[in-house]
């Protein structure tokens, strides 16, 4: 968690999304999820709870609800980050921001899980802590490894 937020430019409190108001957030291991268990020796990272969706980012695995479809990922799972849907993340002309964003994970058998959170920042963080979080469980390195030159 810690190395994912040294990889962006912006603290939590200073986020910015073009929704209406902030539904993704930082948990902390005090949290309780009433959406899903959780495992043993799992803690709580992120979550988004929109009306019609739900995240929870986990040091072990990514949970999706989307309209009541139940999805998780875990890090031998996990194969990409994909592109599929970016283009639904950008404005476009003559219209305003999304006021989400969609993530989509490529699974290992190349099924494909998509994830919501609000648009902007969050969107930006909660790929990249994603991804550190996968690597670094399958592979044991992270994805974005700031140096420790940059934040003495």
């Amino acid at each position: 968690m810690e190395i994912t937020l040294r990889c962006i430019d912006k603290k939590p409190e200073d986020w910015h999304t073009f929704n209406d108001k902030m539904y993704t957030k930082i948990v902390d291991n005090n949290y309780k999820s009433t959406k899903v268990y959780l495992l043993p020796n799992e803690l709580p990272i992120l979550e988004c709870d929109l009306n019609d969706s739900y995240l929870l980012v986990t040091s072990n695995r990514v949970i999706s609800m989307i309209n009541n479809n139940f999805y998780e990922i875990y890090p031998n799972d996990f194969y990409e980050l994909c592109n599929d849907y970016e283009k639904f993340n950008y404005k476009k002309e003559g219209y305003d921001h999304p006021k989400t964003n969609i993530i989509c994970i490529e699974k290992v058998d190349g099924r494909k899980v998509l994830l919501k959170v609000d648009s902007d920042y969050p969107s930006f963080f909660t790929k990249i802590l994603i991804y550190n979080i996968m690597l670094y469980k399958k592979e044991g390195r992270w994805y974005l490894n700031p140096s420790k030159k940059n934040h003495e």
